[in-house]
């Protein structure tokens, strides 16, 4: 197979796919029941076991495992689409690319981003026998003829003048920002009780000296934290008092709620604005409203996430249109965007009445380079820390020895991301099968922290801009973790390890003040 065709351009970069040679993605045709797809798949010898395919809900492709002997042999992915193109059961075969620890996938539509508000677009879907799906903010999405080759018509697309961008929309499969593992409170002697003040467990709250900065500033409900991810469960008891609106890109109605078995949504919430009471959790920024705002879902327990550029690109857009403050994204990988960046690029210039939404995205787990779209300008990029003040490695003194958090001159602080407990899906299908609250990590945990600190600075100083709110959350950080920062900055630690009290603090003073040091992020990386 020609892996070179398999390019599309972001921001003006050239973006090569590299095929992942573990997997295939097919299309068979209809009506052909499931008895019928399990026989041809155990008879030709091609595939994997038919009990492990991965069925992507509304899209009709199927992906499938490759047996050994067809991947490795000299051609053998080569054989396989060949052999596969010419069965009468199978429409369509699509390879699946690889982009870090995600596969992608793509479908039968691409983004297009274009120039002016009134650039002919009819004409251009003519022309190519394209069909408008959707339409937004200068881009639309289409879907392309059945015959078309999508790369191809991705190239000849973007090079019609007055079009900005095009790119395939990307279905992306892969594990969220935290580590699943089955979890117990680091402390065994002070077991998960749902009937005390669960914050003397939040080592967070004191390292990151919350507790204090409560004192000063509480948070308010005029503030909305949007929390982008599979779904919250609203009527968690700490969670169901702050929840204010909710949104479900996926299938874009106001039913966000998640899968039994999609816990993480309902974690990161807790910790960035479960509500300060007697019992439970308590979020950074309590006193703060949240947005639900679900972008992806497993199929399964223990399953990947499965999302898609467009459903992403839509929920980052409902959130600021709807008023968020603070979109708080435990996710990433996958494909660059350029409709996903240029949403986020929406929201941090029209939210809050041109004042800005703060954007924070956790820089991810692979022990890394950060992986987009915490690579991008603009945004807080959040790497772990742990308990000991340490950056979080695979060498750590948290003794999670199975994940290190990304690294990179992108990222701006660090959050406590290990043995966070915060609240958990209720029942037995959550992470913690007896409790509803659980013990949390990876960088998805420390973003919400970050994103509550925002939420908590906005509290005292609605005023500020985002890129202020940026900058004091850089310039107060505490420089810990016993490692060097050059000019400011360490490629594990950033700028530091956030502090909330500080942060409000300078909030509050920034009120009296004409302007926020803005040359903190780029004089620590010339």
């Amino acid at each position: 197979m020609n892996s070179n065709k398999f390019s599309y351009q972001v921001n003006g970069q050239e973006v090569n796919l590299s095929i992942d040679p573990d997997h295939v993605a097919l299309k068979f045709y209809e009506p052909f029941p499931r008895s019928a797809r399990s026989k041809f798949v155990t008879e030709n010898k091609k595939l994997g076991e038919f009990s492990k395919r991965l069925e992507i809900p509304g899209e009709k492709f199927t992906i499938f495992n490759l047996i050994d002997q067809q991947k490795n042999s000299p051609r053998g992915l080569s054989n396989v689409f060949a052999f596969l193109n010419q069965s009468n059961e199978v429409k369509t075969v699509m390879p699946v690319f690889k982009s870090g620890d995600k596969k992608v996938l793509a479908t039968d539509r691409i983004i297009i981003g274009l120039q002016q508000r009134d650039y002919p677009s009819e004409a251009l879907l003519q022309k190519y026998h394209c069909e408008k799906i959707e339409e937004a903010y200068n881009e639309l999405i289409v879907r392309i003829p059945e015959a078309a080759d999508l790369f191809d018509l991705v190239k000849q697309i973007a090079a019609e003048q007055g079009v900005r961008y095009a790119e395939p929309d990307f279905i992306t499969i892969g594990s969220n920002h935290n580590r699943k593992i089955a979890y117990s409170l680091s402390d065994p002697g002070d077991p998960i009780d749902d009937q005390k003040d669960l914050s003397k467990l939040q080592y967070a709250l004191k390292i990151t000296m919350a507790e204090e900065a409560w004192k000063i500033q509480a948070g308010s409900k005029n503030i909305k934290i949007a929390i982008l991810d599979e779904g919250v469960e609203t009527t968690h008891p700490d969670l169901q008092e702050v929840i204010e609106k909710s949104f479900d890109a996926t299938d874009n109605d106001t039913f966000q709620e998640p899968n039994s078995w999609d816990g993480h949504g309902t974690a990161c919430c807790g910790l960035a604005a479960a509500k300060h009471k007697k019992f439970g959790i308590k979020g950074l920024s309590g006193g703060c409203a949240v947005f639900a705002v679900r972008l992806a879902y497993s199929t399964a327990p223990e399953s990947e996430w499965i999302t898609s550029n467009s459903i992403i690109r839509r929920a980052i857009d409902w959130s600021w249109e709807n008023g968020a403050d603070v979109l708080s994204n435990s996710w990433g990988g996958g494909a660059p965007s350029n409709a996903i960046t240029q949403a986020f690029d929406r929201a941090r210039e029209n939210g809050r009445n041109g004042k800005g939404c703060v954007v924070v995205i956790a820089a991810g787990n692979e022990d890394a380079k950060v992986a987009y779209p915490g690579n991008l300008n603009e945004v807080l990029t959040v790497s772990a820390s742990n308990e000991f003040d340490e950056p979080k490695t695979k060498y750590s003194l948290d003794g999670e020895y199975w994940w290190g958090s990304c690294f990179g001159a992108e990222v701006d602080v660090a959050a406590p991301g290990v043995h966070n407990l915060t609240t958990d899906i209720s029942g037995t299908k959550g992470y913690n099968k007896e409790h509803n609250y659980t013990d949390f990590n990876g960088t998805s945990s420390s973003t919400p922290i970050v994103a509550g600190i925002a939420g908590l600075m906005l509290s005292a100083n609605p005023l500020l801009t985002e890129k202020e709110v940026r900058n004091i959350i850089k310039q107060t950080a505490d420089k810990v973790g016993h490692v060097p920062y050059d000019r400011g900055h360490n490629h594990r630690m950033g700028f530091g390890r956030v502090n909330a009290l500080k942060a409000v603090n300078a909030a509050l003073g920034a009120s009296n003040s004409k302007e926020v040091n803005t040359e903190v992020s780029i004089m620590a990386i010339q």
